[in-house]
């Protein structure tokens, strides 16, 4: 018995049971759909979750106090006196692979516009927060250095506290009161509104306000330390460079390395692929186990389809079917029905991915 016959044989059988073909082929098509789907939602997370850290620019270097260990149960907490501008133009001066340094304070203001209030994130920052951060003015102006020498009161909104206090007003001229937990009040000239950037990693860019980093310091804060700094590296390829320099400036200043942490973009974008790689894998697993479930399903099928077939079997080897054939006809049978759901599970799991994606999910349909 050739081939053809032997095939043509399947496929016959396979239509002769439709219910039971398509049963059959069910459990196939929801465990490949699931698989596309869920591969689908953690590839579009990452590309989403890589594309907002990178908008803040490959060759970021962020430096953090370091933690201070709690003692006698007490939780542990992020030191506060450690950096000064004095740190910052040390890095500025001896760091050849770093290109911008831009230091940070932060607190958080009360901030109100006739009958409209808010409190906000308010960071005093320098003119090269702006290309440190690749985060830019889309009306007015930035920070500049003559804010800084004479303690300027004034302010740059993000588009959610523009929006949140103005309205559709323009922002720019107008003037907002600021008011401290202690109750200090101090009025600031809106001078500039910054671009719409949303969220990068859980941290909103345009629900926060931004003012001299001189103002912040001696005029709220009454202090000489610095929150944090944002440094930029001359160019990818130069960050770990950066990574160390600042690392052995910072070690040789400051003399102990527990004091401060340096935290690279590279090694966040790292850290991220490693954590989404896992649930990845943790949620396709999940996902196999039906497609496990559907290939039982054939399986079982296939035996019982043997079994009630006993008659048919004995007719096709009396008339010279050999074993060979009979196998080879079950074969077809089972391989159909695998190839026949994994094409409409694919299908299906890439129209659900698209469908999620309408719905305001981040899903990416990658083809190798």
């Amino acid at each position: 018995m050739d081939f053809r016959e032997t095939l043509h044989s399947a496929l016959d059988g396979l239509l002769a049971s439709r219910m039971r073909t398509f049963l059959s082929i069910l459990g196939i098509v929801i465990g490949i759909a699931a698989v596309v789907a869920i591969i689908a939602i953690s590839e579009g997370s990452q590309k989403m979750i890589t594309e907002n850290v990178q908008s803040l620019g490959t060759n970021l270097i962020s430096v953090y106090p370091g933690r201070e260990e709690g003692a006698s149960g007490q939780r542990a907490r992020r030191l506060t006196d450690v950096f000064t501008l004095e740190e910052v133009e040390l890095i500025r001066e001896k760091a050849t692979a770093v290109s911008q340094v831009a230091p940070m304070v932060s607190t958080s203001l009360l901030l109100q516009h006739d009958d409209q209030n808010d409190n906000v994130s308010v960071y005093g920052v320098t003119p090269e927060y702006e290309d440190t951060l690749n985060f830019h003015v889309a009306q007015g102006r930035f920070i500049t250095t003559r804010d800084l020498d004479m303690y300027r009161k004034v302010m740059v909104l993000g588009q959610g506290i523009a929006e949140e206090l103005f309205g559709s007003q323009d922002p720019v001229g107008q003037a907002v009161m600021a008011s401290t937990t202690s109750g200090q009040r101090y009025q600031f000239l809106v001078v500039g509104l910054m671009e719409e950037k949303g969220e990068v990693m859980f941290f909103n860019y345009d629900d926060q306000a931004y003012i001299p980093l001189t103002t912040a310091q001696r005029r709220i804060l009454n202090t000489d330390y610095i929150a944090s700094l944002s440094i930029q590296a001359r160019d990818a390829q130069s960050s770990q460079q950066a990574v160390e320099q600042i690392d052995a400036l910072l070690y040789q200043r400051l003399g102990d390395e527990t004091k401060y942490e340096i935290r690279s973009q590279e090694e966040l974008l790292s850290t991220l692929g490693n954590i989404t790689g896992v649930l990845q894998l943790m949620l396709v697993s999940i996902a196999g186990v039906s497609l496990l479930v559907g290939g039982i399903g054939i399986m079982n099928i296939m035996l019982v389809s043997v079994t009630e077939r006993t008659r048919e079997i004995g007719i096709r080897m009396a008339v010279g079917a050999t074993r060979r054939d009979i196998l080879l006809q079950f074969l077809i049978e089972s391989v159909t029905l695998s190839l026949l759901g994994g094409l409409v599970g694919v299908a299906f799991g890439v129209g659900l991915a698209y469908v999620m994606r309408v719905v305001g999910l981040n899903t990416a349909v990658s083809v190798p």
